[in-house]
């Protein structure tokens, strides 16, 4: 039995496709501002010295007329300070996974460089991303609460 339609009998319909010659193209860069986000467990009193202390850097920041800083952004700010004088760390915190999490967004080439590359603080301390995060946060926030000056972070 054919079809009704003579020209479906008579050929198959062929659709023409254009390829295009793919050019190998080099691999994209990857952003120079391109961050790696870094969850560390809180207790209740931790997060709120940290909360209170963004709440004192946002007043001292619109004093000086600069933009607000957010909670994160402070984090980031404690976290790299405390990478770049680890003379402050300590590390033996005592550290306790919480559900109650804060985060920081340290830049990717300084996380390869000091955190989480093959020469990083978690290789030669064998600790997680988490725990030097947690590690350098806290030991700088013991510091701004002794003698500390937090003009030298927000600079």
């Amino acid at each position: 039995m054919g079809y009704i339609n003579p020209l479906f009998s008579e050929q198959k319909i062929i659709k023409e496709t254009t390829t295009k010659s793919k050019i190998p193209s080099k691999p994209r860069k990857t952003r120079s501002d391109k961050t790696h986000n870094i969850k560390f467990p809180v207790t209740e009193v931790e997060r709120m010295k940290l909360r209170s202390l963004c709440q004192q850097v946002k007043r001292k920041r619109i004093d000086l007329g600069k933009s607000k800083i957010e909670q994160t952004q402070l984090n980031t700010m404690l976290l790299k300070y405390g990478l770049e004088n680890q003379y402050l760390i300590t590390w033996d915190w005592d550290y306790k996974d919480s559900k109650t999490r804060m985060h920081t967004n340290v830049l990717e080439t300084q996380y390869e460089r000091e955190i989480g590359g093959p020469h990083g603080l978690t290789i030669r301390k064998g600790l997680s991303d988490r725990k030097v995060a947690y590690m350098a946060i806290m030991s700088v926030l013991k510091w701004l609460e002794g003698d500390g000056d937090i003009e030298k972070i927000i600079q």
